[in-house]
């Protein structure tokens, strides 16, 4: 889930509490600090705390709370300065993103420049322009990925949409506090914050210029350093001048990788401070050249449709068919209407057309290039060889162990009742024993019994005569 700004949310509180635990274990003097804090003397009496004790109990707390926050809570970390792998983002960018050099070259460089600078005199401000489906909001996520782990659903990454997020024109001043709260709270918890603007060219421009702040040469606001975060601006504003300039090359025979940004660069700033549907129209983040770089994004030839249908079709996991990939790549729309040069929808929709060619037709069939199902058919044969030879020696495994499993069971069921009817045997003969020593002295206790009483007897009448 993409961490987004929600307008309705007006408390300070939702908007700073953003706060980024981290996963470092505490430092033995951190350790220490927070131990101080549990010895220091509390307040001697609830009614007159002296101010002293009172005071330094108070900054142990809030320290001790800082640390054991940002130290010890598990989570994403804030991505510090110099921990981006710049090799791994131009690896990304190259097999990722394709027919767009101007995007790939100044993204790499302007990122990488940034986060190697442990000092920058100001946010980065980038500003990408350029037709739809042309990997704008792609690379911006590709940006997102190598800050941060989880990417898009970083807490400290931030997408906004206008027609989402900002709706209603006459609510914009209410809009701009909002989101100038949301900013100050996110960059105070994390200096390396990202926000990515997605349809700028359908923003109020005021609004724009709320933010004009956060991206000027200052060490800090009130406190908080913004010259550590990340600002990306996405429009489709002045994809009209890049579709002319492309097809000006394409026409005059040239190859698009001839064009260079300083033959749109300037056209970029000029039709996105001059147009009125642009966002930035008269915005003081272009007059005072507060953009960093202006990204011009190419509109997509069909031999870029088919590597963004091929990449599709790998991230599938199916197997790659050339014929699948034209039948694909043939069905998208293409301008001019004559030649039929660049993607209307450039590779916006490659996923949903692939779906529809791989999913089974109303009559159950399915409607993919002839040698794709033999290699599928021959693909599911193979896997239900190899499940039947696994499934068999499972089988066997499982009934030898529970043969042998029931033998030594048996064994043992026999022990026992063997040891039982020993015990019970032993058991019984003691019984017998002790019954036949009870009554071997009952019958010698009668017999003395009897003999007592016939002496006594014997001198009673000895006594009478």
């Amino acid at each position: 889930m993409v961490r987004v700004f929600n307008a309705s949310y007006t408390s300070m509180y939702h908007v700073t509490s953003q706060a980024p635990p981290l996963q470092e274990q505490a430092s033995p003097m951190e350790k220490q600090l927070l131990l101080l804090c549990l010895l220091l003397p509390a307040p001697v009496t609830p009614h007159e705390p002296g101010p002293l004790p009172a005071a330094g109990f108070g900054l142990c707390l809030g320290i001790g709370s800082y640390y054991i926050w940002n130290r010890i809570s598990p989570g994403e970390r804030c991505k510090d300065l110099g921990q981006v792998d710049v090799t791994a983002l131009q690896e990304d960018l190259e097999k990722r993103v394709f027919g767009q050099h101007l995007a790939k070259g100044i993204t790499l460089r302007g990122l990488s420049g940034f986060v190697k600078n442990d000092n920058p005199k100001k946010a980065l401000a980038m500003s990408f322009h350029g037709p739809t489906g042309t990997g704008k909001n792609y690379i911006s996520q590709i940006i997102a990925r190598h800050l941060y782990p989880e990417g898009m659903k970083s807490r400290y990454v931030h997408q906004f949409v206008t027609t989402l997020h900002f709706p209603h024109v006459q609510n914009f001043e209410m809009y701009k506090v909002q989101l100038q709260q949301w900013i100050r709270g996110n960059v105070t918890a994390c200096k390396r914050s990202v926000f990515i603007f997605d349809e700028v060219d359908k923003m109020h421009p005021e609004l724009i210029d709320a933010i004009k702040p956060y991206l000027d040469y200052y060490e800090h606001i009130e406190g908080v350093d913004y010259r550590k975060a990340i600002f990306i601006f996405l429009s489709n504003a002045a994809g009209e001048i890049i579709n002319k300039l492309a097809l000006d090359f394409w026409k005059a025979g040239k190859v698009r990788e001839d064009i260079k940004l300083s033959d749109v660069e300037h056209h970029l700033s000029l039709s996105a401070f001059n147009m009125k549907d642009s966002g930035f129209w008269h915005s003081s983040l272009i007059d005072r050249n507060l953009i960093d770089f202006y990204v011009p994004f190419l509109p997509l030839e069909q031999q870029h449709v088919k590597m963004c249908i091929k990449r599709e079709i790998m991230d599938g996991g199916i197997i790659v068919d050339d014929e699948l990939i034209s039948k694909v790549a043939n069905d998208m729309t293409y301008y001019p209407k004559d030649e039929k040069v660049f993607s209307v929808k450039g590779c916006k929709v490659v996923s949903t057309k692939l779906n529809f060619y791989l999913l089974p037709t109303m009559n159950g069939t399915v409607d993919r290039p002839r040698n794709l199902s033999v290699f599928s058919n021959l693909f599911n044969f193979v896997s239900w060889v190899f499940w039947g030879i696994c499934s068999s020696i499972s089988s066997f495994f499982y009934f030898v162990f529970w043969g042998i499993s029931s033998l030594f069971l048996n064994i043992f069921y026999l022990i026992s009742w063997v040891f039982w009817g020993i015990c019970s045997l032993f058991l019984n003969l003691f019984y017998l024993v002790r019954w036949v020593f009870w009554v071997t002295c009952a019958i010698f206790l009668n017999i003395h019994f009897v003999y007592e009483n016939y002496v006594l007897v014997a001198l009673c009448f000895s006594e009478f005569r």
